[in-house]
């Protein structure tokens, strides 16, 4: 763990730091440049260069496999408050004006890049994610904080950023092996697209993107509560997909007439919008268009459609001067719908089919089958020798689901596949993690039966060289094999390791180390060294 007295580093007083932290927050960077913009701009054009970066963000999230967390975590909040003050700016604006767009759009592209450097760094001290080192103590404008002080990430950021890289990718420097290991590990059975007949075909189809996008979107709260609400009970995700689609066939000729790398969202006409609402939900449309449509007055709706408000100049005939006229249509950022349609999937109630939570959960444990298989069936192929699901006897043996031999220590290992934790950018995030594993691994405060992993570690520890034991080499699980026990599995030194996709903040807990799937091909393949010992 992290230890920063025994460094002998000067660490700062924890309370002060973060006295000073919420109040350069409130104070600075409480989006006073969006404000700016506002003012300067009016909420028309600040609404649609947001709407411009989330819709770009979700194309890349879709077409390359990456999660730009600036334009899908940060703006989809701002755009929230923007719509909540924007009666007080002004909403006059040229659709023609291409280069007071660009402008704006160049704005809030920097806008939205100071709040993933500066804002983190505020809301990580908070959440005990960093230690704060003062290197110049003294008193200056707000800046000079984060010039006077350094920030070392702590066993709960640590904690984090070893899940966000498993699950998400996050970082570009590990993208190869992330995709690697989707393929390895993640390759779980499911229905082919063509054939989604129901909410739990949908769910098996889209169940990767279903969780990474659930778990990008509660890392922090303001990101959650923009992106969580209550459906009607009734209403399916297939119903979701069958209005936009409707939307689709209206914007057909503008959505071809698009060009590359053109992520505008494209307007259509309230009526058209309600004449699709009317024919899916029929007498319905009325509460799931509050659900779906984000207005002024509308602000908890989930933003997958926008109501713009606002004022354009009209030419008058016969030569007349043109005058400012008010204007209302929907604006329709569309890769960002589809993407929260993902997103959307376990808030759903689905009438009289499984809640889709319940459905993810069944999915999820599915998975955890495949997933053992597959970290064996890696090994199998990667190591001097590996065995599968090891029993020391036919019946209530201590079965160890991996057994594996690699530069002479032989490695006994528990595999776990869960459903990712939420908010894990805030300490109750990571103890939830713990807890789970707590509970998984050492059976604390739990009823299951299961024995604590390190007991059954020290079961086959026990077990004489040449006594036979059962392991499972093929996926049929009636074929399962007598070995007689190696004698390097008493003669080698040993390691408990626990292999999942998810990993608790202790790095080891009664000798047992944890790792990700994509730190197990990170060693094996390149020989990363993943047993961190200190963070540094």
């Amino acid at each position: 763990m992290f230890c920063p007295d025994c460094l002998n580093l000067p660490v700062a007083d924890n309370d002060r730091v973060k006295q000073k932290a919420s109040y350069i927050q409130d104070n600075y960077l409480n989006h006073p440049e969006l404000l700016q913009l506002l003012e300067e701009f009016g909420s028309v054009h600040v609404i649609a260069s947001l709407l411009n970066e989330m819709n770009g963000g979700a194309h890349g999230m879709m077409t390359e496999n990456r999660m730009p967390f600036k334009k899908f975590l940060y703006a989809t909040p701002l755009l929230k408050n923007v719509y909540e003050g924007a009666d007080a700016f002004e909403k006059y604006f040229d659709p023609n004006d291409t280069d007071v767009q660009e402008t704006v759009d160049e704005r809030v592209d920097a806008l939205l890049r100071a709040d993933t450097v500066l804002i983190p760094i505020l809301n990580q001290i908070q959440e005990d994610f960093v230690v704060t080192i003062e290197q110049t103590p003294g008193i200056g404008d707000w800046l000079d904080f984060y010039g006077n002080h350094d920030f070392l990430h702590s066993e709960y950021w640590f904690c984090s950023e070893r899940c966000m890289r498993a699950t998400l990718a996050a970082r570009t420097s590990i993208a190869e092996d992330f995709l690697e290991q989707q393929e390895l590990f993640r390759s779980f059975d499911k229905p082919a697209k063509d054939d989604i007949e129901t909410v739990r075909d949908y769910g098996d189809f889209w169940y990767g993107f279903i969780v990474s996008l659930g778990f990008a979107a509660t890392l922090e709260d303001t990101t959650k509560n923009a992106l969580t609400t209550d459906f009607p009970d009734e209403v399916t995700i297939f119903d979701i997909e069958e209005f936009r689609n409707c939307i689709d066939q209206v914007l057909e000729q503008e959505l071809t007439a698009r060009t590359e790398q053109d992520y505008r969202p494209i307007s259509l006409d309230e009526d058209d919008f309600d004449t699709c609402g009317e024919h899916v939900f029929g007498d319905d449309w009325g509460k799931v268009k509050d659900c779906i449509l984000v207005t002024e007055s509308n602000l908890d709706a989930h933003p997958l459609y926008f109501r713009i408000e606002g004022r354009q100049e009209m030419k008058l005939p016969n030569w007349r001067a043109s005058r400012p006229v008010p204007v209302s249509f929907i604006l329709y950022p569309d890769y960002y719908t589809i993407l929260l349609e993902r997103q959307i999937y376990p808030l759903l109630k689905n009438g009289d089919e499984p809640h889709s939570r319940e459905i993810l959960s069944d999915l999820t444990a599915k998975r955890g089958h495949e997933f053992e298989r597959y970290v064996y069936e890696y090994l199998n192929e990667a190591v001097d020798e590996a065995w599968f699901s090891c029993k020391t006897a036919k019946q209530n043996g201590n079965e160890v689901d991996v057994v594996f031999v690699h530069d002479g220590t032989v490695y006994f290992v528990e595999v776990k596949f869960v459903l990712p934790t939420l908010n894990m950018l805030s300490q109750r995030g990571i103890q939830d993690v713990n807890e789970k594993f707590d509970g998984l691994i050492f059976n604390e405060e739990s009823d299951d039966g299961g024995k604590p992993f390190p007991e059954k570690v020290d079961a086959w520890r026990s077990v004489d060289a040449g006594a036979d034991v059962i392991h499972t080499p093929s996926t049929n699980k009636d074929n399962r094999q007598w070995i007689s026990v190696p004698d390097e599995w008493r003669e080698l030194e040993y390691e408990m390791l626990v292999v999942s996709n998810f990993v608790p903040s202790y790095l080891k807990k009664q000798e047992v180390r944890f790792l990700t799937d994509l730190e197990l091909y990170q060693w094996i393949e390149n020989g990363d060294d993943v047993f961190y010992d200190i963070l540094n």
